[in-house]
């Protein structure tokens, strides 16, 4: 593995579908298989997660997204999303071409992926395929050290751009969740009910750090309600008593 980081706090959260690296290069990938055959670029995900690591350099759906191709007329039209029920108008569907991400035309010739072990590259991105109280660990850790405000961004049609495009170009993490997307329902290239969170290279090592410094599975969730409400009023009495020297205070008078 190129990278030098240390991803072995990822073992203890113990994932049901392992992290997956990507990367985006104009040169082809050194030690890594070519795909053979081609795929939706959501199903990528999928093979990755059954330990292959492979690059492609064509896709079945979603190569206008890596900038493989150029939108054709009849995407671009608007036509398609009323056929397949995405959108009620033609005009409804044409608006996502303003705003959906995607990578300059010819920007990009192959895309990789690899589980970490098979991982042999720096990455562009590091996706998660996960259950919620999985990804409430990852997003905590996000949000652990500056407080940032988490987003999610999404559209019924071209849903893959918001997994790899959207925080390959912005250098924040998205997330999303499967079975949203319309293609990756219709053809299945995941159950649904998974969060997908995709990391950009530049927030991997604050992550990191994060997970490794903070309580990956607080004992406040094993409480139940009564619980945690006896706690969090220990704790606030607690603070009261340091705040204004009275643990009935609320407040300082004026």
């Amino acid at each position: 593995m190129s990278s030098q980081r240390d991803f072995s706090i990822l073992d203890k959260i113990k994932f049901d579908y392992a992290p997956v690296g990507v990367k985006f290069s104009i040169d082809k990938p050194e030690g890594i298989d070519l795909l053979k055959g081609k795929y939706f670029l959501c199903e990528l995900l999928r093979l990755a997660h059954e330990g292959r690591a492979f690059y492609t350099s064509e896709l079945e759906c979603g190569a206008q997204v890596l900038g493989y191709e150029e939108y054709p007329p009849v995407m671009y039209s608007g036509q398609l999303g009323p056929v397949f029920n995405m959108f009620k108008t033609p005009a409804a569907n044409r608006r996502v071409y303003d705003y959906v991400p995607h990578l300059p035309y010819h920007s990009v010739k192959y895309v990789t992926h690899a589980p970490l072990d098979k991982m042999n590259f720096e990455l562009d991105l590091l996706i998660f395929t996960c259950k919620p109280s999985q990804a409430e660990i990852l997003l905590r850790a996000s949000s652990y050290a500056d407080g940032k405000m988490w987003h999610s961004r999404a559209t019924t049609c071209l849903a893959c751009a918001w997994n790899y495009v959207q925080p390959y170009m912005s250098g924040e993490m998205n997330y999303t969740i499967t079975g949203l997307g319309f293609s990756m329902k219709a053809i299945r290239a995941l159950p649904e009910g998974l969060i997908i969170i995709s990391f950009p290279s530049n927030t991997i090592g604050s992550l990191l750090e994060n997970l490794n410094g903070m309580e990956l599975f607080p004992h406040w969730f094993d409480l139940g309600k009564e619980g945690f409400l006896a706690e969090r009023e220990k704790r606030e009495v607690e603070l009261r008593l340091k705040l204004f020297g009275d643990p009935k205070k609320d407040g300082p008078d004026f």
